[in-house]
């Protein structure tokens, strides 16, 4: 059996069963971060690691094939932070110390380097976290850099992928789709918006959308055991996401369920507090904010209404 044969969920699953169970684990496997007890008994710490890897999440060089824009070396290092302070805010927490390593072919300009780290520090500084430490090793071939980021979050201000309830509202932040034609190199994670909403609002569940919205939907039916109805005509589609629907098949709401790498917020909240939300949110951010539907009693039941029932994938390594 091969990786292709699992796909990247059912393989993450696999290895999940091998893991051992530790009192200090509030949470693990399954969330945007790993949950786990501090000594701050009104504190959790939040612990996450992503990759970014020279062919898959970027490419210095643009070919007719991909027909993705090439990365500067600070878009790689802005990348590589944004990616996991991404998910600490999906968490509702504040990034504190990170630690990087990189795998560098050994030919690598050290100009390059020097550049991924500019893009990892200015990033990591604009939201309070701090690199301190991390590791290099010699690569074949391809560039990469994981970063592995330790935040903290207030016990009652922590959200889980878990807590979506019937008939909740659905949100999402900003624009969706398209995000290969530049914003996946550039993006801003939701840090201020996150601990605005925890702190100001009862959110129930919370993602950052990575692997595409129909994808990342899927995540919190999977762990909230709910279904999702949702508004098409609802769903914010980007202008990028409307220009690649010129020259593709996918049309752009196919783009906005399934392209990945948005990196906005998704999450669901008590009607009774949709309307003040609105209002509140449109007064503090420029950010959109949009409704697009409800949390259904209904496990596994995603329905995108007046979508093509094709188009309600998501993205996935290894298909």
């Amino acid at each position: 059996m091969k990786c292709s044969d699992l796909g990247e969920f059912e393989l993450i699953a696999r290895l999940a069963r091998t893991l051992p169970h530790d009192p200090s684990v509030v949470g693990g496997v399954g969330d945007d971060c790993a949950v786990l007890r501090s000594r701050d008994p009104s504190r959790y710490l939040l612990f996450k690691t992503d990759p970014v890897i020279e062919g898959t999440h970027f490419v210095f060089r643009c070919s007719k094939k991909t027909k993705v824009p090439p990365a500067t070396p600070f878009q790689v290092g802005w990348k590589a932070m944004a990616r996991n302070l991404s998910d600490i805010a999906a968490m509702g927490g504040v990034p504190r110390w990170a630690l990087v390593s990189l795998g560098l072919p050994a030919q690598t300009d050290v100009k390059a380097v020097d550049g991924i780290y500019r893009g990892l520090n200015a990033c990591a500084s604009q939201f309070g976290a701090l690199i301190v430490g991390g590791d290099t090793s010699q690569t074949s071939d391809k560039l990469f850099v994981v970063v592995s980021l330790v935040g903290e979050v207030e016990k009652n201000f922590l959200k889980l992928r878990s807590a979506a309830r019937a008939g909740q509202r659905v949100f999402v932040t900003g624009a969706l789709g398209g995000s290969r034609r530049h914003k996946h190199l550039t993006f801003t994670p939701r840090v201020e918006e996150a601990r605005w909403l925890a702190k100001n609002f009862p959110v129930a569940a919370m993602i950052d959308v990575s692997d595409g919205l129909a994808g990342d939907l899927r995540r919190l039916s999977e762990k909230s055991r709910v279904g999702f109805d949702i508004l098409a005509d609802a769903v914010p589609v980007s202008a990028a996401a409307e220009k690649m629907s010129r020259t593709d098949r996918r049309s752009p709401l196919g783009h906005a369920l399934r392209d990945g790498e948005d990196f906005e917020l998704l999450f669901t909240m008590d009607a009774n507090y949709a309307d003040d939300l609105l209002r509140r949110w449109h007064r503090k951010f420029a950010l959109p904010l949009a409704s697009i539907g409800v949390v259904t009693k209904f496990p596994d039941r995603i329905r995108f209404i007046g979508a093509p029932t094709s188009e309600v994938t998501g993205y996935e390594h290894f298909r």
